[in-house]
C-alpha cells in the first residue's frame, strides 16, 4: 500500500513539476465523449522532445453526472516529436459523481439475483492507459484522436443490509466479478472501461 501511494504521489508531482518548465503548450476542447455523456478540456505541456505532461478536466452527464480530473504523462514515439506524432500515455483519475448504484442478492434456491438500486453521490479513483495520434493542423491549431482503457473504483459501500423489503438480507454492489452481472458504471459514462477522445484546440510556443 505504501509503495502504491508513493508511486501515485511521484506521478502527480512529476505532472505538476512539468508545468513549471518548457514553453510548448496546448489547450484543447474534447468532444469525443459526447455520445457517452462526457465533455471536457485538455491542457498539455511539452517538457522534452518526446515527453509531455498535462491533464484532462471532464464534466459528465446522462446516467452519471459529475466532474473528474485526469493528470497524465505522455510519450511520443512516432516519426515526429511532441506534440505532433503517435503517443502512449498513462493517467490517474479522481472524480465526484452522482448516479445509480446497483446491488444484488444471490438466491441459491432459484439460482437468480434479487436486485436493489439507489441513487447516491460518491467519489471514484482510477487509472488508465491510452494510445493516439496528434496533429498540428496549422502552426497553432492541433487535433488529437485517442482511445484507451481505464478502471474506476467507486468509493462507496460494497455491501448493504436491507430490511423491510420483499427480499431482506445482504446485498452486494455489482462489479466486474466473473459470473455476476456487470454494473452499468463500467459499460458507459464516467466509469466506462473504454474511452475515446477527439480534441481540437490551440497551441502556443
Amino acid at each position: 500500500m505504501k509503495k502504491r501511494r508513493g508511486f501515485i504521489l511521484l506521478f502527480v508531482v512529476l505532472v505538476l513539476a512539468g508545468t513549471a518548465v518548457g514553453q510548448q503548450q496546448l489547450f484543447m476542447v474534447d468532444i469525443g465523449g459526447l455520445p457517452f455523456g462526457r465533455a471536457g478540456v485538455k491542457y498539455e505541456h511539452m517538457i522534452l522532445r518526446r515527453f509531455s505532461v498535462g491533464a484532462y478536466a471532464d464534466g459528465h452527464f446522462m446516467k452519471y453526472s459529475g466532474v473528474s480530473l485526469s493528470p497524465f504523462a505522455r510519450f511520443y514515439a512516432g516519426e515526429f516529436t511532441a506534440p505532433e506524432s503517435f503517443f502512449v500515455h498513462m493517467q490517474l483519475t479522481a472524480g465526484t459523481f452522482n448516479g445509480p448504484l446497483h446491488y444484488r442478492q444471490y438466491n441459491p434456491v432459484g439460482k437468480d439475483y434479487y436486485t436493489y438500486k439507489k441513487d447516491e453521490s460518491f467519489t471514484a479513483l482510477g487509472y488508465g492507459i491510452g494510445i493516439g495520434r496528434q496533429w498540428m493542423l496549422t502552426y497553432r491549431t492541433g487535433l488529437e484522436l485517442s482511445a484507451g482503457f481505464q478502471y474506476m473504483l467507486r468509493i462507496t459501500e460494497r455491501e448493504i443490509k436491507l430490511e423491510g423489503v420483499d427480499h431482506p438480507g445482504v446485498y452486494r454492489l455489482n462489479g466486474l466479478t466473473k459470473g455476476e452481472p456487470v454494473d452499468n458504471w463500467y459499460l458507459s459514462g464516467a466509469g466506462g472501461l473504454i474511452y475515446v477522445r477527439v480534441a481540437l484546440g490551440l497551441g502556443w510556443w
